[in-house]
């Protein structure tokens, strides 16, 4: 089990992930385009939040090793569900 101090890391960088994740969203860019041609400024503001509480396992079990969310050079790994929230929220492709 990751230390409290490891764990905030990884918190820290799936909100950077996210964060990065939206601004690259070419959808968004769209829109985000017609409000300003249609005369309006825009200021886009999110909040994402990270709930994290320890896997409860019994005496002698193991953890279960996971794959790790985002890759090497920092692409996020995203699972079926994953896209289809970010699609419902029009994010992504």
């Amino acid at each position: 089990m990751a230390t409290k101090s490891e764990l905030q890391e990884m918190v820290q960088e799936l909100e950077k992930a996210f964060n990065e994740t939206v601004c690259e969203s070419d959808r968004i860019a769209e829109v985000l385009a017609d409000i300003k041609a249609s005369g309006y400024d825009v200021m886009l503001a999110l909040e994402v939040t990270v709930g994290v509480t320890a896997e409860q396992r019994s005496a002698g079990e193991t953890p279960k090793r996971s794959e790790q969310p985002v890759t090497r050079n920092g692409e996020l790994l995203l699972t079926g569900e994953d896209r289809e929230f970010l699609h419902g929220l029009r994010i992504g492709d």
